[in-house]
């Protein structure tokens, strides 16, 4: 069933986003204060005698400047009218100070304020036909765009007070990220975005305030109209961040092997920057399930990019690759700024972010790039949404490396007594404090937080079943299988992996 239009007097707020007071000079005390009727007064005498939520427009006696106006306004406040339009050769700065201590909305025309009123006159006793040309000129403004930041920009303006923003999932692709925010009095109103074959793509939502200066019907008849240009500007940023990302792609590919050459003239073309000091960034799956699909790098690179559309975004294997050139190589500013930024989408989509150190040239980025990699592997073991400085790394990187999986599945073999043991993994996580502590009971209890005495009870414990970890030829080997064990179960804890057979 099609929607009845809405009949509900028009607001100040609507009236100012249509003709004859779009483009006017506006001090709106209330845009959502309703016009029941409009005045045109061109006496003080007419002036008394409006009504309340009614608007006047100043002509003749009424309008002559100075301290006319002074009065018309504190008149208008007395009678609590919805607001009051006056001629610009009126008005001036003291006027519009006036209004805003008397929190009276002042409206500032160019036109003649006859003219001006027979045109309100007829946009208030027609609410319906006074939206539906608002509607059209939006449309028309709708129409004039190629981009999603295009349309989202228009509906913005168009809807003020009213957050809208493009949202795939929990991830706000383009638009205000206020509009997913829950708050007091307000309405969020969505409107699904599909893409080919009718498959819903994305949703367009919006935060209305209640009461507001528009209506929550209003706001979706809006975003309803820009789902058509909306379909269209999505499915032509597809294609050409397709053609993009391949393009890219493939320049990255051929930057590998030239390495430790001069930067090509051609990656000034693509808007990189290779020749001063690269710090590369890797963008990882929390958990990786292999090469990732078309639609989610899209995701990525929109967020990823937003703020900085500078930087590339290059996916390679089961992650996607990123860098920060600069002439100084300490300086980290910029990349803290854009991960803090990133925060918030690597989270939605169960990423961790790895950083390289800073190294000059194609051949310094590729060795960013190797750096930036092994720390997104360390910054797995902290969860979603970490970021980890390869700085900080160092030589521990190797363990993020280790197939855990599969050295824990030794234990089967090797420890079967131990892991039939209830109380196996207290035993393990003792073990592996007191081998990283090199020994020393003190430091292992700290560690852990027990006493030293219950250390000393665990120890003898898992030496009865098998775990001999003090003997010389042993003892790497069994660290290795305790650290991979403990990593792997806590891992399941956080129902991240299933646990080891």
């Amino acid at each position: 069933m099609r929607a009845r239009p809405s009949t509900s007097p028009i607001t100040l707020g609507e009236l100012a986003r249509i003709r004859p007071l779009a483009g006017a000079e506006l001090h709106l005390a209330d845009p959502a204060r309703t016009v029941e009727q409009v005045v045109l007064a061109e006496t003080f005498d007419r002036l008394r005698h409006c009504l309340p939520h009614e608007l006047v427009v100043l002509h003749d006696e009424a309008a002559t400047g100075g301290w006319s106006l002074a009065a018309a306004l504190h008149l208008a406040w007395e009678r609590n009218l919805s607001a009051v339009v006056v001629s610009r050769t009126v008005a001036g700065a003291s006027s519009a100070a006036l209004a805003e201590r008397l929190a009276m909305s002042l409206i500032v025309v160019e036109d003649d304020p006859i003219e001006v009123a027979l045109q309100l006159a007829g946009q208030v006793s027609a609410p319906a036909a006074a939206r539906a040309q608002r509607q059209a000129r939006i449309a028309e403004l709708l129409a004039e765009q190629t981009g999603i930041r295009g349309v989202l920009g228009v509906l913005n303006r168009e809807l003020q007070g009213v957050p809208v923003a493009l949202v795939v999932g929990e991830v706000v692709v383009a638009g205000q990220a206020a509009a997913l925010a829950e708050r007091p009095q307000a309405r969020q109103i969505e409107v699904e975005v599909h893409a080919a074959g009718e498959r819903s793509a994305a949703r367009l939502v919006a935060a209305a305030p209640v009461p507001g200066p528009a209506g929550v019907d209003q706001v979706a008849s809006l975003l309803r109209l820009a789902r058509p240009s909306l379909q269209a500007a999505w499915a032509r940023s597809r294609l050409d961040a397709a053609a993009r990302a391949a393009h890219e792609q493939a320049a990255f590919g051929l930057l590998r092997r030239l390495g430790d050459g001069e930067a090509p003239s051609w990656t000034a073309e693509l808007g990189w920057q290779v020749g001063l000091h690269n710090r590369a960034v890797w963008l990882a799956p929390e958990r990786p399930e292999g090469e990732p699909s078309e639609e989610v790098t899209y995701l990525i690179r929109a967020s990823w990019q937003r703020g900085h559309g500078g930087w590339p975004l290059i996916a390679e294997g089961d992650g996607w690759i990123s860098w920060h050139s600069g002439p100084d190589a300490d300086d980290v500013a910029a990349l803290r700024r854009a991960l803090t930024g990133f925060r918030d989408s690597a989270v939605a989509h169960r990423l961790v972010v790895g950083v390289g150190r800073a190294h000059e040239g194609v051949g310094g980025l590729m060795r960013s790039v190797a750096e930036a990699r092994l720390a997104a592997h360390v910054a797995r073991e902290a969860g979603a949404g970490s970021v980890q400085w390869f700085d900080q790394v160092g030589a521990a990187a190797a363990l993020a490396w280790l197939p855990t999986t599969e050295i824990a599945q030794v234990a089967d073999l090797t420890l079967a007594e131990l892991m039939a043991a209830k109380d196996r993994a207290p035993l393990v996580q003792t073990v592996l404090a007191v081998l990283d502590a090199g020994g020393s009971l003190s430091q292992a209890s700290k560690q852990l937080g027990v006493h030293r005495n219950t250390v000393l009870a665990r120890l003898a414990r898992a030496r009865q079943l098998g775990l001999t970890y003090d003997e010389p030829g042993q003892r790497l080997a069994l660290h290795v299988l305790c650290y991979a064990l403990t990593t792997l179960w806590s891992r399941s804890r956080s129902g991240s992996e299933p646990s080891p057979p």
